[in-house]
Order: C-alpha cells, then sequence, then structure tokens
C-alpha cells in the first residue's frame, strides 16, 4: 500500500507518514482498509427479492412440511372427489388465500347481520349497507364475491349450507365449523394443514413452512412473491381457527371443537369416502385436535341434538351423519349417494 496516501497538513505544512506517530499510522491503514472492503461489498452482486424468498422458503421451512402421510390424504381412495365435487368440495389449484384469508371476521359480520341468510339481504348488506366497513364498491363486490365461493352466502352447495345452519347452534363451534368448510373449499389451504397439525403444541409455526409445503404440490406454479403471500394468509387461517395462537410468533395451540363441530367434519370425511374407525383417523377428524375416545363423546353429543348416529362397542365402529343431519338441517341432498 502506497504510503504517501497518509500525507496530511499540519500547520499548512506536509508532513511524511513516517513522521505520524504509530498509532495515526495504524488507524489511516485500517482506514483504507475499510474503504477498500465497502468497494468490494457495493460491486458485489446482490440476489433478487425472489431469490431472497425463494431461499427463505427452501432454508427455513419445517423438514417435514411435505411428509405424506394420513393427514395428506383428504380422500379415503381417488374416486371418492366426485361425489365431494358434486357437494360442494373443491380441488381445483388457485382460490381465495392466493390474496385473502377465511374471512372469519367478515363471515361474522354478515350473519350477525342477516341471521336469515336470505341472498338478496345478505348482497344488500355486503354492498348498499357496507356492513364489512369496505372503502369502495369494487371491494364489497369482491369481498362478497370471495365469501360466496368459501361459505355460498349467495349460491350455497350443499356441504357450505349445512355449514351456515350450523353456525346459529354454537358460537364456540364457529371458528372450526369455518375453517372445516374453508377446507372443503381450498386445496393451497388443505395442503398446508399437515404442516399444522404434526406440530407439537407450542412449537413455533411460520410461513415459510407452509409455503414450502404448497411449493411441493405446485412446483413452480407461483411466484416466490405469491408463495410468501399464500404462506402468509394460510398462517392468519389457523390462527383464526384456534390451531396457533400469537401475534407475530405463531406456535401451535389446540382448537376447541364443539359436538357440532365434529358433526360437520364427520360429514365431510363420510362424504371424503371414510368410515367407520377410519373415519375417527382421518384428516377431518384430525382437524379437532382430540384423542379418538374424545371423538366419539363429541359425536355422541351431536347424537343427542340429532346430527348423528353412532354405534361403538366390541371393536366395531359405525357413524352415521349424512343422513341425521340432512334431516336435522333440512339439506335432503347431504343424503344423496
Amino acid at each position: 500500500m502506497d504510503s504517501s496516501r497518509f500525507a496530511c497538513r499540519v500547520d499548512h505544512e506536509s508532513v511524511a507518514p513516517s513522521a505520524l506517530p504509530a498509532p495515526v499510522r495504524v488507524v489511516g491503514r485500517l482506514h483504507w482498509a475499510w474503504l477498500a472492503a465497502v468497494r468490494v461489498i457495493r460491486t458485489r452482486p446482490r440476489p433478487s427479492r425472489s431469490a431472497r424468498l425463494r431461499d427463505m422458503i427452501s432454508t427455513t421451512a419445517h423438514p417435514d412440511a411435505a411428509a405424506p402421510d394420513r393427514l395428506s390424504n383428504w380422500y379415503a381412495t381417488s374416486d371418492d372427489g366426485a361425489l365431494a365435487g358434486v357437494l360442494g368440495f373443491r380441488d381445483a389449484a388457485g382460490g381465495v388465500h392466493l390474496s385473502k384469508t377465511m374471512m372469519l371476521a367478515e363471515l361474522t359480520a354478515v350473519m350477525d347481520s342477516c341471521p336469515d341468510r336470505d341472498p338478496e339481504a345478505v348482497a344488500h348488506a355486503v354492498l348498499t349497507d357496507n356492513v364489512l366497513g369496505k372503502p369502495t364498491g369494487s371491494a364489497r363486490r369482491l369481498a362478497l364475491s370471495r365469501l360466496n365461493t368459501l361459505y355460498g352466502i349467495l349460491t350455497p352447495k350443499p356441504v357450505q349450507l349445512a355449514a351456515l345452519k350450523l353456525w346459529p347452534w354454537s358460537a364456540a363451534g364457529r371458528p372450526l365449523l369455518t375453517v372445516l368448510c374453508a377446507l372443503a373449499r381450498e386445496p393451497l389451504l388443505r395442503q398446508t394443514a399437515g404442516v399444522v397439525l404434526r406440530a407439537p403444541p407450542g412449537t413455533s409455526v411460520r410461513w415459510p413452512d407452509l409455503a414450502a409445503a404448497i411449493a411441493a404440490e405446485y412446483p413452480d406454479r407461483y411466484s416466490p412473491k405469491m408463495m410468501k403471500s399464500l404462506g402468509q394468509n394460510c398462517v392468519s387461517s389457523w390462527t383464526q381457527s384456534g390451531h396457533l395462537r400469537g401475534r407475530v410468533n405463531k406456535r401451535r395451540s389446540l382448537a376447541e371443537p364443539s359436538p357440532e363441530a365434529a358433526a360437520f367434519a364427520a360429514l365431510l370425511g363420510t362424504i371424503a369416502g371414510f368410515g367407520g374407525p377410519a373415519l375417527l383417523r382421518s384428516p377431518w377428524m384430525g382437524l379437532l385436535d382430540r384423542s379418538e375416545a374424545d371423538l366419539l363423546s363429541l359425536l355422541r353429543r351431536a347424537e343427542s341434538a340429532g346430527l348423528a348416529r353412532v354405534r361403538a362397542g366390541g371393536g366395531v365402529v359405525q357413524i352415521d351423519v349424512r343422513r341425521p343431519m340432512a334431516e336435522a338441517l333440512e339439506v335432503p341432498h347431504l343424503a344423496d349417494r
């Protein structure tokens, strides 16, 4: 390094570096070394924001994010999706979670305003009365469309209508009732369930974990920016359902099921092809965060309300919810085969 760079002015006289005190010469060398390092850092190519997001998803995701197990098998067989689709299940990629959450607060506002669920009254409440507090007409129409996609508040499919009719039965069961209906309609949210349900209570669950699970099923389909939005929206939905807790750092918690939510979970599981003991072990019932014995107890309580018929004993388990719920909720198509 050229020592002449350290020449300085003292009393308007030029002083050679060799005449400077040793500490001053050391500081001068460190100063120029620091400037050289800064130039290297500034000229080094920086990864794009998309690349940084992609790395975050791949390097910080839970190692079991896409591990196949019973929580990934939402249908008993590949043939069970046809009937499920007729009754209101949806399996096409995309959906509301590309831009929003499961919208529990919005659904609650609409149901409070229109407890009779009349489609014209619902549309008037959202579009004219603005019960959702949206700033523009287009935002109101979009919110109404998303709620209809998730829960059928205007044109319900049979499983959506069952959820809406169960809504007034138990306020405590509404978060689980809502997420169950959303899962039947949102395959992207469904793809993240295993990550959440496998996490032990108290452990951290982050949006890259959920994004990695979606990326494993749909590789290269969504941009890193969209994957981040998806992961964050799904984390929010699982927080609304009670499976996660925390404002910033989300941690696994146990959901609080009601008998009505248990009956609805059994309905979805039965439509998806599960029966007997397999129904209790299905991902639909797994969402309730309870043991098989507790699930049977919840279903027996639902039976007393006319929502189920349960026979369990001697190693035999029979659970019928489709016909009892079709009759109790007056949704006859639930019993269609």
